[in-house]
C-alpha cells in the first residue's frame, strides 16, 4: 500500500506523504490541506475530502451523483470503477464528506489508484465546473485573484 502512494509523491501527485500508523497514511495534496487514507479489512477510507458539507445539502447530493458517474459503463475504461473489483460511497462525516472504497477481491493497487483519481477529479473537475467556486474561496481561504 505504501509503497503505490510513494509513487505518488515522487511523481509531486502530493507534496507531502508519511505513514502515520499501520494502516493510515497522511498526504499533502490537494489546496495544501492534509488528506488521510485509512485502511480497514477490504476497505479504504479518507475521511474528509470535502470539508464543511452538510449531510443533507445540495453539495452533498451533486457530489454523490458525481462520484456514482465513475461507474457508468458508458465512461472510458481508464475512469471507470469496475463494480467486479470496487465499490465507492460517499460518506457524510462531522459535516464533511468522505469516501469509502470496498474492495471486491484483493486489487489494491487498483481501488488505491481509483480513489486517488476520484479526489483528483473532485478537485480539478467537480469543484471547478460545478456551482462551487463560493465554496472553494470561503473553505479554503483563497483569495479569488490568485485562483489558479
Amino acid at each position: 500500500m505504501g509503497g503505490i502512494l510513494e509513487t505518488y509523491a515522487a511523481r509531486a501527485v502530493f507534496k507531502g506523504f508519511s505513514r502515520v500508523g499501520e494502516d493510515a497514511f497522511k498526504m499533502l495534496w490537494h489546496r495544501d490541506r492534509y488528506f488521510d487514507l485509512l485502511v480497514g479489512e477490504r476497505k479504504l477510507t479518507i475521511p474528509v475530502v470535502l470539508p464543511e458539507v452538510p449531510a443533507k445539502s445540495k453539495m452533498m447530493i451533486e457530489y454523490r451523483a458525481f462520484t456514482a458517474a465513475f461507474a457508468d459503463p458508458a465512461l472510458v475504461e481508464h475512469k471507470r470503477l469496475d463494480p467486479a473489483k470496487v465499490k465507492l460511497k460517499v460518506v457524510a462525516r462531522h459535516e464533511s464528506a468522505g469516501l469509502e472504497m470496498t474492495l471486491a477481491g484483493e486489487d489494491w493497487e487498483y481501488a488505491v489508484r481509483k480513489l486517488i483519481h476520484v479526489v483528483h477529479e473532485t478537485y480539478l473537475v467537480f469543484l471547478y465546473d460545478g456551482a462551487y467556486y463560493d465554496y472553494l474561496i470561503e473553505t479554503f481561504d483563497l483569495d479569488p485573484d490568485h485562483m489558479a
